[in-house]
């Protein structure tokens, strides 16, 4: 994509490009939170990502490339969610869940030429803890060496159609 693209342009062409490499999976933007609802009889499963952000979207498939299919077979994946304002154990639990899906969604970023930055989902000005960073860069690197099955299916097809869309 080039620099200009807006984020509409760059969520249509994300959402094209998946579609191709994980066609039992239905993409929808423009929700007011993301969601994973998942496949019913002869029914999609329905990725839903918030308004039109490729981040989001880029992170919400992260989490449907790392949940396995037992958790894929859940809404939401079976995860928890406690809103911003979580208190500081809280807000640890959620870092713990977090980093792997981050370093995946950062993987995915720089494929598709986005910006990168760790997200706390948590509104406190509370920075990042060193723990968080550390295991966000080691499953970063876990995903570009040893990515699990889903993921490398998609990391390899963005790869491609975005060298040949771009």
């Amino acid at each position: 994509m080039n620099v200009s693209s807006t984020d509409d342009e760059y969520c249509q062409n994300l959402i094209t490009a998946l579609a191709d490499i994980l066609p039992n999976l239905t993409i929808k933007g423009e929700a007011e939170e993301p969601y994973y609802e998942a496949p019913r009889e002869n029914i999609n499963a329905v990725l839903y990502f918030r308004d039109n952000y490729p981040r989001s979207l880029l992170h919400e498939i992260s989490h449907y490339c790392l949940a396995g299919d037992r958790r894929r077979a859940l809404d939401d994946f079976g995860y928890w969610y406690t809103p911003s304002g979580r208190s500081a154990e809280d807000q640890q639990r959620f870092e713990v869940v977090e980093a792997r899906p981050q370093g995946l969604e950062k993987v995915l970023c720089e494929i598709v030429g986005i910006k990168f930055s760790p997200s706390l989902d948590d509104f406190s000005g509370r920075p990042p803890s060193e723990s968080f960073l550390k295991c966000l860069e080691l499953a970063y690197q876990e995903m570009l060496v040893n990515p699990p099955p889903t993921a490398k299916k998609v990391l390899s097809g963005l790869k491609c159609y975005w060298k040949t869309n771009a």
